[in-house]
C-alpha cells in the first residue's frame, strides 16, 4: 500500500461515469461549499480490478504526485488526490472539448496559423513541466484536448495525460522495465525505442 492517505470521496457528489481506460476510470462529479458554492469536477479512480496490484497503484500515485506539481493555463490541474478503500484517485478539473485527433479528422491539416497557435501553446505546457523536471513521453493529437472549438475559431489546448510522465533522474526504474515501450508507437521519439531508453524533455519535442 502507498503511503498516501486514505480520503474519502464523500464530499463530492459523484454524478456518473464518463470514461474508462485500461488503467482507470473518470466520473464527473461535483464539489459544494459555502453560499452557494458549486463546481463541476472529474474524479480518476484506477480500475478497481487493478487496485489490488501494486504495480499499478505505484503507477497512479506517480502520476498524481507529477501532476500536482504542474500549474499552467494549458495542462490540465490537479486539485486533490488520496486513496479511498484502497482505491487511488485524483480529483482534477473537467476538461471539456474535442481532441485534435477528432479535428484531423473531420477537417484534414489546420491552416499554417492555426496550427502555429496550437504549437505556442503545448510548447509553453511542455516548457514548463520540463522545467520541473517532468517529460510527458506520449504527447500525440488523442491527448491534446481544444476547448470550446468550432472550425475557424480560437485555438485553446489542455494536454492530458499525464499518466506515463516520469520525472528526469527521480523516476523509479522499477515501473518502467527494460525493453518496455512508454508511449504510442506512431508517436515516440527514437530515443524512447531503444533497450535502455535515456528520455528527456527532447523527447516531447
Amino acid at each position: 500500500m502507498s503511503d498516501v492517505p486514505e480520503k474519502s470521496l464523500e464530499r463530492y457528489d459523484v454524478l456518473d461515469r464518463i470514461a474508462v481506460g485500461g488503467m482507470a476510470e473518470v466520473f464527473l462529479a461535483k464539489a459544494y461549499g459555502a453560499h452557494g458554492f458549486e463546481k463541476t469536477l472529474a474524479i480518476k479512480r484506477i480500475l478497481p480490478e487493478l487496485a489490488r496490484d501494486p504495480e499499478f497503484e505505484e503507477r497512479f500515485i506517480a502520476e498524481a504526485k507529477v501532476a500536482v506539481k504542474l500549474s499552467h493555463t494549458n495542462v490540465v490541474q490537479v486539485f486533490d488526490f488520496g486513496v479511498e478503500d484502497g482505491q487511488p484517485f485524483l480529483v482534477m478539473e473537467l476538461v471539456e472539448g474535442v481532441d485534435l485527433s477528432e479535428v484531423l479528422k473531420s477537417e484534414g491539416t489546420l491552416d499554417s496559423l492555426r496550427a502555429v497557435q496550437l504549437m505556442r501553446q503545448l510548447a509553453s505546457a511542455l516548457e514548463e513541466a520540463h522545467r520541473l523536471g517532468v517529460v510527458h513521453r506520449d504527447i500525440k493529437p488523442q491527448n491534446m484536448k481544444l476547448l470550446r472549438y468550432k472550425p475557424g475559431g480560437k485555438v485553446v489546448l489542455k494536454v492530458l495525460d499525464f499518466g506515463m510522465a516520469k520525472q528526469v533522474n527521480k523516476v523509479d526504474q522499477r515501473l518502467t522495465a527494460p525493453g518496455m515501450l512508454v508511449g504510442t508507437p506512431k508517436y515516440v521519439a527514437p530515443e524512447q525505442v531503444t533497450e535502455n531508453p535515456i528520455i528527456d524533455g527532447r523527447a516531447d519535442l
